[in-house]
Parts: C-alpha cells; sequence; structure tokens
C-alpha cells in the first residue's frame, strides 16, 4: 500500500530584498495552514522574517529558490516554478492572525488559510500536559505533538466528543496562554474550539477555560486529574519469551479492584501507541488496566514475525494467570480489551469463564483470515481509486494464491494470473512467488479460523466496528456470529463513519494528520459504561 510520510517536507526561500524589509510588518512571523488538495490535504508552514520560508508535508518536493513575491499592507502573493512544480499562492490579510488564501497547482486552486502562531517557550507548556476534567464531566488528555521543530503544538484528546486534534499556540500575555485546533486533526482554519491557561499574578497555572464554537459551550473551570501514582512494570515468563507490561492501579483506598487487560493487534505493537487511547481513561473510573508490549516489541522479547496467533494466546494466558494472584486485583472481575487481530487471540487464550469475565473486541474480524486480507485488498484498492477491471484482475491473483497456499501446486492459471499483475501498479499491493518469507507468513496464517474458539465463550463479548473499515467488512463478520452456536453472548454495533481505527475522516485509514477528526463521539462513553456494568461499577 503507498504511503505519504509527513517528514518528508519540501522548503521555498526567497529573499524579500536586500534589506529584509516589510510593507506589512504584521506579517512577520509563523503562520500554518492546510492546502486542501484533493487526495491528500497538505499542511503547510509560511515563516516569515528576512526570508520567507514555506514548508509543505506529504509531497517529497523540495526547492531553494522562488521566482517572485508580491507584498502589499493586505495581500501576500507568492510564486513557485520548479520542473517538478508550478505553483503560487495568494493571500488576503484579514487581520493580524489570519491570512485568507489560495494555493494554485497547475489549473487546479485549491483554499489554504494561514493562522499566526504566537512564539511559545517549551518552559510554558508543562502548565497544559496531563489529563483535566471540567464541570459539565469531561475528561481530555494534552500531551506534546511534533510537527516541525521550530513551532510548540500540542495534542488534545477530548474523550467526550471523540475530537482529536492538535492545539497551535495562537496567543499569549502574562495571565494566559491560548491554543486554537481546526476541524481536523492539524488543521488550523477555522478555529473549532480553543483551551485557554490562565494563570495566577505569581504565574502560578489557575484553570484551563475550553470554548467550543461548534458545540457553543464554554466550560471555564477545567482542573488537573490526580495523577496516577500506583504503577508497576510487570513481567511475565513464558517459555523463552519475556512480555513486559505496566499494569496502573486507579487512585483508591486498598482494596480490590477490577482489570482490564489490553490486547495488542498486528503489527509492531507496544505501550505507548495510539491505540493504548481505548482503555486510557479507565483508571479515572475504578479500573486497573494492563498494558503490555507484543512479543518482539517494545522491550518485550521473542521474535513477532515468526509467531502465529497460537504464540500471541499462550502469551496472554500467562499475563492473565499472573495477574489474577496481584494483590489489589480482584480475580472475579477481569476483562479483556483488544483490537484488530486480538480479535483472533483473545478467543484462543479464553480457557473458560473463570479466567475473565468479558471480552470487548474492537475492529476485530469475526471471519477467516483469508477472507479477511481479501476484503482488506479490496478496499485498499478501491479507496486508492482503482478501476474495476484493475481490482478484479487483483482479486483473480488472490484468489490463485490462495489455491496454490492449499494445494503446493503452481498451476497454469497461478502463472498467468502473476504474470498478468506483474506489470501493474497493483503489485505493490499482493505478495508475489517470488517473496519467500512472504509466502511462509501467507502459509502459517491463510487457513486459521477463530469460530470454534469464540464459539467457546461464554462470556459477555462486545464488538465494535466501524461503518467505513477500510480492512474489513464489518457486515460480514456481524452476519457470521449471528451464525454461532452461542449468538447470545455477543452484542455487535456497527459505528457510523468511521474507519478500522474508530476514527472519522482519512480516505484509507491511515492516521493522515490533515484529514482524521477524531474517534467516534459515543467511543469511550460506550466502552466506559459496558465494562462499568460488567464489574458492578453501574448498577
Amino acid at each position: 500500500m503507498r504511503k505519504f510520510l509527513f517528514p518528508l517536507i519540501f522548503l521555498i526561500s526567497f529573499y524579500t530584498n536586500s534589506f529584509g524589509q516589510w510593507k506589512n510588518e504584521n506579517l512577520k512571523g509563523k503562520w500554518i495552514g492546510t492546502a486542501d488538495f484533493d487526495l491528500y490535504p497538505d499542511l503547510m508552514f509560511v515563516d516569515i522574517d528576512s526570508v520567507i520560508k514555506v514548508k509543505l508535508f506529504y509531497h517529497q518536493e523540495e526547492t531553494d529558490k522562488v521566482n517572485e513575491y508580491t507584498e502589499t499592507s493586505d495581500s501576500l502573493k507568492f510564486i513557485i516554478d520548479t520542473p517538478s512544480m508550478a505553483a503560487s499562492y495568494r493571500g488576503e490579510i484579514l487581520n493580524d492572525s489570519t491570512i485568507m488564501g489560495k494555493f494554485q497547482v497547475g489549473y487546479k486552486e485549491f483554499d489554504c488559510n494561514l493562522i499566526r502562531l504566537s512564539p511559545i517557550h517549551i518552559a510554558d507548556l508543562g502548565n497544559l500536559l496531563g489529563y483535566f476534567s471540567f464541570e459539565d464531566g469531561r475528561i481530555i488528555q494534552i500531551e506534546p505533538f511534533y510537527i516541525d521543530g521550530s513551532i510548540n503544538p500540542l495534542r488534545v484528546l477530548d474523550f467526550k466528543n471523540g475530537k482529536q486534534r492538535v492545539l497551535y499556540p495562537t496567543y499569549k500575555d502574562e495571565r494566559q496562554i491560548t491554543f486554537a485546533a481546526g476541524p481536523k486533526m492539524a488543521s488550523s482554519y477555522p478555529t473549532d474550539f480553543t483551551i485557554t491557561l490562565y494563570k495566577n499574578e505569581n504565574g502560578e497555572a489557575e484553570r484551563l477555560q475550553y470554548d467550543s464554537y461548534t458545540e457553543g459551550t464554554s466550560l471555564k473551570e477545567g482542573k488537573r486529574l490526580q495523577e496516577l501514582s500506583d504503577f508497576k512494570d510487570i513481567s511475565v515468563k513464558n517459555d523463552n519469551v519475556e512480555i513486559e507490561g505496566t499494569l496502573t492501579y486507579p487512585n483508591v483506598e486498598d482494596k480490590k479492584v477490577p482489570l482490564v487487560i489490553y490486547v495488542p493487534g498486528a503489527g509492531e505493537q507496544f505501550r505507548g501507541s495510539i491505540f493504548d487511547e481505548y482503555v486510557k481513561t479507565l483508571p479515572y473510573y475504578g479500573i486497573a488496566t494492563f498494558v503490555y508490549d507484543k512479543r518482539g516489541c517494545g522491550v518485550s522479547t521473542g521474535d513477532r514475525k515468526s509467531a502465529d496467533f497460537y504464540d500471541l494466546a499462550s502469551d496472554l494466558k500467562k499475563v492473565i494467570h499472573k495477574l489474577k494472584k496481584a494483590k489489589r486485583i480482584d480475580e472475579e472481575r477481569i476483562g479483556l480489551v483488544g483490537f484488530d487481530q486480538a480479535g483472533y487471540v483473545m478467543p484462543l487464550a479464553v480457557e473458560d469463564e473463570e479466567d475473565i469475565q468479558f471480552i470487548v473486541n474492537i475492529s476485530g474480524a469475526m471471519c477467516k483470515f483469508v477472507d479477511q486480507e481479501r476484503q482488506a485488498l479490496e478496499k485498499r484498492l478501491v479507496a486508492d481509486e482503482f478501476t474495476p477491471e484493475d481490482v478484479k484482475i487483483t482479486l483473480e491473483y488472490q484468489d490463485e494464491l490462495i489455491k496454490y497456499l492449499a494445494s503446493g501446486e503452481k498451476t497454469e492459471s497461478l502463472t498467468k494470473a502473476h504474470d498478468r499483475i506483474l506489470v501493474t501498479p497493483m503489485i505493490e499491493y499482493v505478495t508475489t512467488l517470488d517473496e519467500t518469507d512472504y509466502i511462509e507468513w501467507w502459509k502459517k496464517y491463510y487457513d486459521f479460523d477463530a469460530k470454534n474458539a469464540w464459539e467457546k465463550v461464554k462470556v459477555p463479548v462486545l464488538t465494535l466496528y466501524g461503518e467505513k473499515d477500510n480492512l474489513l467488512d464489518p457486515t460480514v463478520s456481524a452476519k457470521r456470529v449471528s451464525t454461532f452456536k452461542n449468538a447470545s453472548v455477543f452484542d455487535t454495533r456497527i459505528l457510523p463513519k468511521v474507519n478500522h481505527l474508530l476514527i472519522k475522516g482519512g480516505k484509507r485509514g491511515d492516521v493522515q494528520l490533515t484529514e482524521i477528526e477524531g474517534y467516534h463521539p459515543f467511543l469511550f462513553k460506550t466502552i466506559n459504561e459496558w465494562i462499568g456494568s460488567q464489574v458492578g461499577l453501574i448498577k
């Protein structure tokens, strides 16, 4: 699958004149906006000082000279003319903080509105980092976020409405610092909401204020939550593999507490990844969590690539058995929350209903592995705008490859399908016959089916899918669950307008900074309340 990597930038710089003087002195400073290109909107930074520097992310383009610019008291224009890019920008300066502009490439024109960034010293950010609660009961998390070394943005996740955004500094004085968020994660205009830190006369942080323009609310009493101080790094041994994880307790008096174990998905998964967010707030509601580095990831030992689902389930079994013995854990209130590939791992690890009491399966396929991979292939091709004929050719090859894995025979039809796709762009989306490592990977997984294991599960299972999942068809998995012998224990929900990560926005499901808006607005409420009812905290 094609990927655009945001650290790749192009830099454009040009001199205003020999003295670096500007007709509009208010232009000086750092500005940011989003060029709304059709397929992949791009971040655009404009740094105006004695020179102008422009940076675009996602595009692998670089030039060190722009031929001309025009600047007046109320407008800014410049032109880029290189062998690989012909583009221009023109903007109307509305005020000291906003430039309304257009970015033109060839014959196409795209909106690109800029806002001014306030210079914030990194030392000022400490008072804004952490978890905060507001008078309406919402919890937000603010943490550092790196986009460009010349600015200090923050990342905010609102666990009430699911919004996940980058906060840009827009105002600062001795008594307050204001950050603004746009309508999508890294976009800056128009402002969706602002978060302001207010200080007392001694410069000490007093409170946060959360002003939402889309919700029409102003929350004035944001207070930092007490830090979770009781956490332990735990090592779990499974033969010659060491699984390393962190057990976090809620801030409650010494008593037995329920536990949720987070089960990682496919690929390289370790503590601190974005997927931990599904369980991050549980300790604030009285539920302990254990998050671990997957085998061969982070500081856990073993080989991730050679492990199959049974190996990963064996690791999880050991984790469950060890944590049941933890002093403050109520062994009768332990559950699992897993993402993606965990849907194949969790049922294999549950020996009986006495080990765990509930399962939350997030975007975990319930169909056969080979069927899920075929769905993912088709969805990727469609999302990347391949023609129906291209999709048909690719799926035909995939089907022939699976027949080969089952029989071990390289048939004439396989060879023809292989040779046909070999000279097409779709070759990037499939495993070719000469890729022996991937062929061995396919042999290990292609015929796996977790149905028998799921049918042995007797505890409640909440399964959440995104309507716009680009890796599996949620309706196919939901229909298959209805055929299980124990279908009554499953609560399957398809959340509208969100993808595989249960995030809204993004054409392909990748975490495109300029596209995603955040999680489904009721995601965390749904997970937390369902778990709360399973462990008896909600009656």
